[in-house]
């Protein structure tokens, strides 16, 4: 499920390459895997006038064919879309880091080339951004010099935040979870990333969809009963109906009414109750709203979860 939101941040972040050319489809499954999974973590921060970066990925160390796979697969979703130099994961889109082309299963490297690269060009385009601005009140006449110095001094640096996490583990899935923040002026900074991203303990697969096609429809009451529960979490006056909440939402006209899954894909929730499901901002409401995520348990979610998913949770 594709990310739709946030394509208009011009946005880096740090990139991995596959260690190996295997894949959850054509891997030799010759070792059983190891549970729970080894991780190791990698980080990377750099502050200057025009930018401030922090990367923080956790990996899952390669020590079985499964967790080898899940690696493989992790950094490969992670880099084609940091490459691209987008927010979004849209698709073709020309990369404009370059690839790295040393030894890829040195992954320190390969995290210190991106990392590097990353912060060289973020910091590039904050610099341009900001003389540009500098060469704007200089040039104008109608302020004077203390306010033209108060507006240079003013001018926020550009951020870049990444953190992948491994957020929910249990002997059928493990759940990574990718949050990103950009800000490149404005009023504010945005949220995107791929959320939660679940692989398969069984053969490393990623699960792409655990609800069937055309459940939306018929989710409906849960869907409404998912968000009345994040607006009533901290509301001073309560939603009770469904038209209270529908007032508090923003849908596109061509929704007719019906509320949409959100654009991440559901993924496990850190107690194994259920999904979780969250919407980006402006996804279905106003930035104020925040990011609306809820909870439905498994049992609530069983008339609409795929035949290989209910075969998984047996």
């Amino acid at each position: 499920m594709k990310t739709r939101f946030f394509s208009l941040l011009t946005v880096v972040s740090l990139v991995f390459v596959s260690c190996t050319n295997k894949t959850a489809e054509t891997a030799e499954l010759e070792n059983p895997f190891t549970y729970p999974l080894e991780i190791e973590n990698y980080t990377f921060s750099d502050s200057s006038r025009y930018a401030n970066i922090s990367i923080k990925v956790a990996l899952p160390v390669a020590k079985d064919s499964v967790s080898q796979v899940i690696r493989d697969s992790l950094v490969n979703i992670i880099g084609n879309s940091i490459r691209s130099y987008q927010g979004s994961q849209m698709e073709d889109t020309k990369p404009l880091i370059a690839k790295y082309n040393g030894d890829e299963k040195d992954a320190k490297s390969v995290f210190d080339y991106y990392s590097k690269e990353v912060s060289k060009m973020l910091n590039s385009q904050a610099k341009e951004d900001y003389d540009e601005k500098v060469k704007y009140w200089e040039e104008d006449t109608t302020i004077t010099e203390e306010q033209r110095k108060e507006y240079k001094e003013s001018v926020a640096p550009w951020d870049y935040s990444m953190e992948v996490t491994k957020t929910s583990e249990d002997s059928t899935f493990v759940v990574f979870y990718d949050s990103e923040y950009s800000y490149i002026g404005g009023a504010h900074g945005g949220v995107f990333g791929f959320g939660g991203i679940t692989f398969r303990f069984s053969d490393g697969s990623i699960v792409k969809d655990f609800l069937k096609d055309n459940a939306v429809k018929d989710m409906q009451p849960l869907l409404k009963k998912g968000l009345k529960e994040y607006f009533n979490e901290n509301a001073d006056e309560k939603i009770a109906t469904d038209q209270q909440l529908m007032e508090q939402l923003m849908l596109p006209d061509e929704s007719k009414g019906l509320i949409p899954l959100p654009a991440w894909t559901p993924s496990p929730d850190e107690k194994g109750k259920g999904l979780v499901f969250t919407y980006q901002q402006y996804e279905i409401a106003c930035y104020a709203v925040g990011m609306p995520s809820f909870v439905l348990t498994w049992e609530e979610l069983k008339p609409f979860l795929r035949e290989d998913i209910l075969e998984d949770l047996k």
